[in-house]
C-alpha cells in the first residue's frame, strides 16, 4: 500500500524539524522502523540528536565539498531498508539555495544569461564570489521538482515521505500576496501543495510574557484580515461527520494525520449506510 508524502513549511525556528522527530517516534513505537534524515539545513538538528543516538534516526548530511546535484538525486532515487518507516529532506529550501550557490561559483554557463562571478587570491588560496540570474532560478526550480517527484516512488509500498521548507511570502500570477512553501524564486510557491498528499504549515507565534504558541495549520488560513492567504491542503475526506479543525495546538503531525484518518473512516462508514453496502 502506497504510503504518505507530506509537505510542512514554517519560518526558522518553528519547529520544521522536531515535528520530523515526532512523526520518527511514532513511527518508531508503531512499527519498530527506522527514519532516514536527509539533512541540509546548516541549523542542524540539535532538537533531535537524542533520536539520532538511540538509532530511531540516521542521518545523511552532505559533506563539505559533495557535489549537491549528485547528492540529491542520490537521496530520491536510492530505495531504503525494510525496516525504514520515513525518510525525510530537511529542507527542500536549502537544497535548491546550494544549488543554487553551486551554480553561481561554477563555470557552467546556464541559459543566454552570463553568470556575474569574480575569484578572489591572496596568499596561494582562492575564493570564487558569483550572483545568479534568472535561468539559474529556472533550472534549479525543475530539478528539485524533479526530485520531489522521484520521492513520491519511494513511498509506493514503502515508506512516509516527508519534505519541509521555509516559508515564502510573495505574490502569485495575479499579483496577490500569499505565505506557501519556499523553493528557489516564487514561481512555485502555489504549485507546490499539489505534489504531496498533505500540506501542512507550522508557526510559533509569540505570546507577551509566556512560551510562544507552536500551531500546525491543517487548512489554509487568512492573515492581515483576509489580504493573505497561507496554503495548505489536507485533503480531508468528502461526507466525514466530524469538521476538520483548522489547527492543531500544540503542533502534532502525529495528530493531525490521525485526524485525517479518522476523518476518512467516517466517510466511508457513512457512504456505505447511504448506498447500503
Amino acid at each position: 500500500m502506497a504510503q504518505r508524502t507530506l509537505c510542512i513549511f514554517g519560518d526558522t525556528g518553528s519547529g520544521k524539524t522536531t515535528l520530523g522527530g515526532e512523526l520518527a517516534k511514532d513511527q518508531f513505537k508503531q512499527n519498530r522502523t527506522r527514519t532516514i534524515l536527509h539533512a541540509a539545513d546548516m541549523g542542524g538538528f540539535e532538537s533531535i540528536k537524542h533520536f539520532i543516538s538511540l538509532g530511531v534516526i540516521e542521518v545523511d548530511s552532505p559533506a563539505q565539498d559533495v557535489d549537491p546535484w549528485v547528492w540529491i538525486n542520490e537521496a530520491v532515487s536510492t530505495p531504503p531498508a525494510d525496516d525504514v518507516g520515513l525518510v525525510v529532506f530537511d529542507s527542500a529550501t536549502s537544497m535548491s539555495e546550494a544549488l543554487l550557490s553551486y551554480i553561481a561559483k561554477s563555470d557552467m554557463k546556464v541559459g543566454a544569461q552570463n553568470t556575474q562571478k569574480f575569484t578572489v587570491t591572496k596568499n596561494d588560496k582562492s575564493l570564487t564570489v558569483g550572483a545568479n540570474n534568472m535561468n539559474h532560478y529556472g533550472v534549479v526550480q525543475t530539478f528539485m521538482l524533479d526530485m520531489i517527484w522521484k520521492s513520491t516512488w519511494l513511498a509506493k509500498g514503502g515508506p512516509d515521505v516527508l519534505w519541509t521548507f521555509s516559508t515564502d511570502r510573495g505574490e502569485n500570477t495575479l499579483d496577490q500576496p500569499l505565505v506557501g512553501p519556499k523553493l528557489a524564486g516564487h514561481a512555485l510557491t502555489s504549485a507546490i501543495p499539489k505534489w504531496f498528499n498533505y500540506t501542512f504549515r507550522v508557526a510559533s507565534l509569540p505570546v507577551v510574557d509566556s512560551p510562544p504558541r507552536h500551531v500546525l495549520y491543517l487548512q489554509e488560513q487568512s492573515e492581515n484580515n483576509g489580504a493573505v492567504m497561507g496554503f495548505g491542503n489536507a485533503r480531508y475526506a468528502l461526507d466525514a461527520s466530524t469538521p476538520l479543525p483548522l489547527l492543531v495546538e500544540p503542533a502534532s503531525l502525529v495528530e493531525a494525520l490521525h485526524l485525517i484518518q479518522q476523518g476518512q473512516e467516517e466517510a466511508e462508514a457513512n457512504l456505505r449506510l447511504e448506498l447500503g453496502l
